[in-house]
Order: structure tokens, then sequence, then C-alpha cells
């Protein structure tokens, strides 16, 4: 009779109480009742207490792309769509001196299923002190100050279906352990698994005309788990800003290996990640209207030769032009890698020239107009991009980017019709 009268008490419309069903004769169950219900009481009260103090910001965006030519590929589309969301979630928790933070990205893409996912860029617990922190879980971190390289920055794998201008990230698995004195910061990183570059599949574009295959190889037999290990410091003299790194572990951009199918016509290309070893130097100088800027590695590896990268270069501010609020900047760097021709990256004599256009409004309007210029090859690449507010909770971004002279350059020669304009509209809140 008891266990019918609780089924009754437990249908819709009805709710059971932890001591329906309680022998008050009996204090003992009588105390674990009383127990159970304050315990029960306490998870939604818990939970009411942890989304009070939620703190949450996010865009939604429409992102429309235009081709100027036919492909050399299967993607032959004209026009392109997609769809994307980003959430930056933070938690402060009870302590005062921890927190959770959480930034949930997908993106939905008409043509392209590579394009079409989701990641997590960060989903990090945090916890610090006057002079510590520690992190845990899946992190974003940038490393360098070059306006079109950064060859120290080692930490995350690119999402380069976001765009070959985009410098998105995906999140790296981290413990990340950091240290602050006044002669500066030490940063040091366990990184507990890998993350593979991310490529347009074959009806995606802009991309290669050689499609990548989404299996790769690796050179350690523990593949993508892998435990790397970065170190870097950190500190400023005087006018200039320093950084020093070291990393061991996967590199992130692979070489890509050619695979000959049924015909010697039928190639594709398949990522290979080998284990690198590799240092780093970084140094940005701020004097007055001069802002001097270069990144150095050094890095080793079996598989490849040992060389050194650089990037070297100046923006220099033009403040208030035509007595107006606008300031204009003008960029120049040199991208170097010792290897030459053989290089495995596409910028090893290579120059860029840029302007940077800030109208300083109320809508924050803003411009930059670049070209790479391959000395080697003189092959070109232009990209312009500008974006501007529209009242407190929308922005229009343009972007264009346009392949030149790439007769005499293999790889950009690929690129040549993939010419696209790109406008999106994002919403904020």
């Amino acid at each position: 009779m008891k266990i019918a009268l609780l089924c009754v008490f437990l249908l819709p419309g009805n709710k059971a109480s932890a001591t329906d069903d309680v022998d008050e004769s009996n204090p003992s169950q009588e105390l674990q009742s009383e127990a159970a219900e304050e315990a029960s009481q306490a998870v939604p009260t818990a939970l009411e207490k942890l989304l009070e103090t939620l703190e949450y910001r996010g865009n939604v965006s429409l992102e429309l792309t235009g081709f100027l030519a036919s492909a050399d590929h299967v993607a032959d589309q004209s026009f392109s769509s997609s769809l994307s969301g980003e959430v930056e979630l933070y938690f402060p928790l009870s302590s005062g001196n921890s927190s959770i933070v959480a930034t949930p990205f997908a993106r939905l893409d008409q043509h392209d299923a590579e394009r079409t996912h989701f990641d997590f860029r960060e989903f990090l617990y945090q916890r610090n002190s006057d002079n510590w922190e520690f992190r845990i879980g899946l992190g974003k971190i940038f490393w360098g100050v070059a306006e079109s390289r950064n060859p120290v920055d080692i930490i995350n794998q690119r999402d380069a279906v976001e765009g070959f201008t985009v410098d998105e990230k995906l999140g790296q698995p981290l413990l990340q352990f950091s240290w602050f004195k006044d002669l500066g910061s030490i940063d040091f990183f366990v990184l507990p698994g890998f993350r593979e570059q991310t490529f347009a599949g074959v009806d995606g574009r802009p991309r290669f005309s050689t499609p990548i295959s989404q299996n790769a190889l690796y050179e350690s037999d523990s593949e993508d788990r892998h435990i790397d290990f970065a170190l870097r410091y950190s500190t400023a003299i005087e006018e200039w800003d320093l950084g020093f790194s070291a990393f061991r572990g996967t590199a992130r951009d692979p070489l890509l290996l050619p695979i000959f199918g049924t015909s010697f016509t039928d190639v594709s290309l398949q990522p290979f990640y080998y284990q690198i070893s590799q240092i780093g130097f970084d140094a940005q100088a701020t004097l007055e209207s001069w802002l001097l800027k270069f990144e150095w590695i050094h890095q080793q590896a079996d598989v490849i030769a040992n060389h050194t990268e650089s990037v070297i270069g100046f923006e220099y501010s033009f403040f208030g032009i035509a007595e107006s609020d606008a300031d204009l900047g003008v960029i120049a760097e040199y991208l170097h890698d010792n290897r030459g021709e053989a290089s495995t990256q596409p910028f090893q004599n290579d120059l860029l020239v840029g302007f940077r256009l800030a109208l300083n409004d109320e809508a924050s309007t803003e411009a930059l107009l670049g070209s790479f210029i391959d000395l080697d090859t003189d092959a070109i690449i232009v990209t312009l991009e500008a974006n501007r507010r529209i009242g407190n909770s929308f922005k229009v971004s343009l972007e264009a980017v346009s392949y030149l002279n790439t007769a005499n350059d293999p790889g950009l020669n690929q690129l040549r019709n993939e010419d696209y304009l790109q406008a999106e509209i994002a919403w904020f809140f």
C-alpha cells in the first residue's frame, strides 16, 4: 500500500516530499530524511547563486563571400554564406580568486562540411594570487608582436578553415602555471594533447587546387596524445617589451606530403606532424610615433633542416592627419627563413607593406591595407580589411583578398583564381 501511495504522489501535478514516507517513531530515519531534503534544496540554490554571478558576452555573425573567378577545382561556387556564433562565459567562484571561463564557438557553412564545426576556444578553471596564476583546461595563448606573421606563437593550433587571413585558434589542452615578479613573469606549460590543423574540404573555397587529406600522419608513436612542454619569460625594460620562449613537442604546421591515386593526376596532400625543439625571442619598442618589432626562432628537428626564421619591421603613426581625428599608420616588415627555397613555409624572403587607418570616430571605423611581396618570385598577396560599428550592438566588416603575379610561385599559383570579397555583419550581446 505504501508503494502504491508513493506512486500516486509522484504523478504529474503532485510533488512528493522526502518526508512523506517517514516513520516518525524512528528518529534516525527522520534525521536522514531531513538531511536528504536539505541536500536536494542546496543543489538548485548553489546553481542559482552561480547563475546570478555569471557574466557573459557574445556575438552572432552572418558572413557572405563572393569569388571573382571560377575555381581550378570541383568547388566552383561563386557565392557562399555561413553563420557563426561565439559566447564568452565567466563564472567567478565563491573563493573570490578562482573562476571558470568557457568560450564555445560554432559555424554553419553553406558548402563546406569541414568548415561547419564546433569548438571550445577556451574552457578553463583558473586560480590566482598576488604573484601567481594556475590554469587548467582548454586555453588560448598568443605570443608575438609582428603584424605579418608570428613565428614565436607556438602554443595553439590554427583554425585554418576560418580563412587564410584570419588568425583564429583552436582551444589547446593545457596546464599553465604563471609566476609574476618585479623582474618579469614566467609561464610554464604542459600540453597534454595535440590538435590537428583544420583545412577546407573539397567543397570549400578559398582553398588550394590540390585537396588536403583529413587523415594525418605523425612522427611520434603517441600521435595526437604526445605531451608537449613550453616555457616563456616576459619582461619590460624601459621602452622595450621582451619575451624569451622555448618549446618541445609536435610542430603546429605540418609537412604536406603528396599522395598519388590511380592516376598521376589523382593527387592529394597528407599532413605529417613531426617533433621539434624551438627557442624564440620577440621584442617591441614604443618610441613616440614608432613601434619597432622583431621576432626570431631557431628550430631543430630530425625530418627537416635545422633553421632560423625572423620577422623585423616597424609601424610609424601619423596622428591627427589633415587636422582631423584620424590616425594613419605605415607598416613595413621583412620576413626571412635561412633555408631559402627549401623552406617548408611560404615566407622565406618576403616583404609586407601596409597602411592602417583609424578614424577615431564614434563608430570606431578602421581599415587595414597590406601587400605581401615575394622577393624571389614577385608574387603578391593584397589584403584589405575594414570594419565599423552600427549603433551599440552591430558591427559590419569587409575583407578583400587578391593573388597577383603568381606564375613563378608553385604554391601561390594554386590560389590564382581564389580572389574573393567578403562581408560580415555581427550582432553583439
